[in-house]
């Protein structure tokens, strides 16, 4: 027993002089979605805007998730039972990703193209339970 535990130190201590030694991970490396930005947006749109919506929030879901490597999530639900109500789920590698969101041609064209049909809108900040179950990774 005494040898096995000597053989234990000595490699310890090769392990540890020699550089091996495993050192404890970066938060970031160990949770690359730490800094996920997660955001549920509640939208009630007009009914005689609905088709119109749905058009432009389809574009927009399809065009981020194509072209914004920092977009994870953009999910764009309509309700069955009251389908004048939308929730999009949203979901950023991080605040940069979600400010460069904001600024591309397809966000504006969105933003812009469905202001006179939103009758309300919620913006919900969430933190995430499972960060790393995502849709996208």
């Amino acid at each position: 027993m005494i040898k096995v535990l000597s053989l234990v130190a000595t490699c310890m201590a090769v392990i540890s002089f020699s550089g091996f030694a495993a050192e404890a991970p970066s938060t970031a490396a160990a949770n690359p979605y730490e800094q996920n930005v997660v955001r549920l947006s509640k939208i009630t749109v007009a009914p005689e805007y609905l088709d119109q919506y749905k058009a432009f929030a389809a574009e927009v879901g399809r065009e981020s998730m194509k072209r914004e490597p920092g977009v994870r999530v953009l999910y764009s639900m309509q309700e069955k039972k009251n389908p004048t109500r939308f929730a999009i789920l949203e979901i950023y590698a991080n605040q940069e990703a979600y400010q460069h969101h904001i600024q591309t041609p397809h966000f504006r064209k969105y933003k812009e193209g469905t202001l006179h049909m939103v009758t309300s809108l919620e913006l919900i900040d969430c933190d995430a339970l499972v960060p790393e179950a995502l849709i996208k990774p």
